[in-house]
């Protein structure tokens, strides 16, 4: 998964295949269950009907209530709660909208000192109907010192005031937000994180992360991009994908941290996304993201116990237009064999980006040579020559996106990347007069198969699925 624009996504460091799909087989923690309102049994209401929503605004249900004018809603006793921050929010949808209304939010554990001790209020009077709106609470410091204690007992209460209806007020996505507290190790530090977790994600992992990016950030701003942001948002997500930045923000997948929890260096790569912001005119994808790695891989403080790295050189399958590690890799085999005694490669490609004047002839002026020389003498002439006839497989349907020409012959998995194309990368293909292409969904040759003899726009079943492709 990859974006060449800054201002969308970018995949994490690694494979551009490296997405990490939770499945519903992955169980919900308790906090995760009850803040999300997944089961909504686990609640108790002092009034009204309480029932499951399949309207929601996160997971797969939500949290009705109707029937009521003043309604208590109370969890049930939470152990230690992860990921508490300055900020407590809900998403609430009305069904009609109110002349009056308002939510509180209270919480209680006997073990922490706290009895029906007061977090926030909002007014709900006037909000639209039938559209999620997220009420935020500034949660008072000492709440918060107390919430990120050890305890087995604590109970949160909602309450709502609102006109009587028959039809539901739902509830749904209880979650802290937009922390503002900063751990020891960024006290000082001119930058700020603007942290958003999600239940169930581990503060250890977390403060990690952030000390990452204050260890490493200011390094990164100072060597390529004096002006980058200096607030920063860092959300921890449900969402599917491995880690991206968008914008002025990064997200990381809880779960792949919880399972990868020394992979803290995918910061480093993420937030050097920020600071390539500002780049012009043409920009390569696998160059934003070749750089990402390659700053990862100096900058980065924990690789080692990750068992990341980039490749030692040239593999055959890699391909330099794949951008992260095999791109980095060959940016490093610049440096020392073209850059010697010079600013190294990613530097000088960060000055023409942010200049708005990259062209093929870059490279030449670089190095003196153009980049599938480069490539060449990089792999000591084994990296297969680009084909001039054939047939022609594209990125995207429709003959969009980046094209590759294929020769007559037999392409696995490995044979197809070092070529630069991606393993389920195929989504049309050109077949000139003479030419039948057989694709196969795996590699090698193996699995469902089509044979075209002329032309496809779209790929139907293949499309993105292509592992190994036949040209007679």
């Amino acid at each position: 998964m990859t974006c060449a624009a800054l201002s969308a996504c970018t995949a994490a460091a690694g494979s551009p295949d490296e997405d990490l799909v939770e499945t519903a087989e992955l169980a919900l923690t308790q906090q995760e269950s009850v803040f999300g309102f997944e089961n909504v049994t686990q609640w108790t209401a002092s009034s009204g009907i309480v029932a499951s929503s399949t309207v929601h605004s996160e997971g797969t249900s939500a949290l009705g209530l109707r029937n009521f004018t003043y309604a208590e809603l109370v969890s049930p006793a939470l152990s230690s709660l992860s990921g508490v921050t300055d900020e407590l929010a809900l998403d609430i949808q009305l069904p009609v909208s109110p002349s009056y209304g308002q939510l509180q939010v209270f919480v209680s554990s006997a073990t922490l000192g706290l009895s029906n001790t007061w977090v926030g209020q909002a007014s709900l009077q006037g909000l639209s109907a039938n559209t999620f709106h997220e009420l935020v609470f500034a949660v008072p410091s000492a709440v918060k010192s107390a919430l990120q204690q050890s305890y087995s007992d604590l109970q949160i209460k909602i309450t709502l005031s609102l006109p009587y209806s028959t039809s539901s007020t739902v509830l749904d996505h209880l979650h802290f937000k937009g922390g503002t507290s900063t751990p020891a190790c960024g006290t000082g530090s001119p930058y700020t994180l603007n942290v958003t977790t999600v239940p169930g994600f581990d503060n250890a992992i977390l403060e990690d992360m952030e000390c990452t990016f204050y260890a490493v950030y200011p390094l990164l701003v100072q060597r390529f991009n004096t002006s980058a942001a200096t607030t920063v948002g860092f959300n921890i997500t449900n969402e599917d994908g491995v880690a991206w930045a968008s914008g002025g923000s990064t997200w990381y997948n809880k779960q792949h941290m919880l399972d990868n929890p020394n992979d803290t260096d995918v910061v480093v790569h993420e937030t050097m996304h920020i600071v390539q912001a500002g780049y012009s005119g043409q920009v390569p994808g696998w160059i934003i993201e070749g750089t990402a790695d390659y700053v990862r891989e100096a900058y980065g403080l924990n690789n080692a116990a990750a068992g990341w790295s980039i490749p030692s050189g040239w593999v055959y399958g890699a391909h330099y237009l794949f951008g992260y590690g095999d791109a980095a890799a060959f940016f490093k085999w610049i440096d020392a064999t073209y850059r010697v005694d010079q600013a190294p490669v990613v530097d000088a490609l960060d000055d023409i980006l942010r200049a708005g004047t990259y062209s093929s002839g870059t490279w030449v002026t670089l190095t003196g040579h153009d980049v599938e020389s480069l490539w060449q003498q990089y792999s000591n002439n084994q990296a297969p020559l680009p084909a001039t006839s054939g047939i022609t497989v594209y990125e995207d349907p429709s003959f969009g996106g980046r094209a590759v020409i294929l020769d007559r012959g037999e392409y696995d998995v490995s044979d197809l990347g070092a070529r630069a194309v991606g393993n389920d990368w195929i989504s049309s293909i050109q077949v000139p007069a003479g030419y039948t292409v057989t694709a196969y969904l795996d590699s090698p040759f193996a699995g469902t198969s089509v044979v075209y003899t002329s032309s496809a726009a779209s790929l139907g079943t293949l499309n993105d699925k292509i592992s190994s492709i036949v040209v007679e």
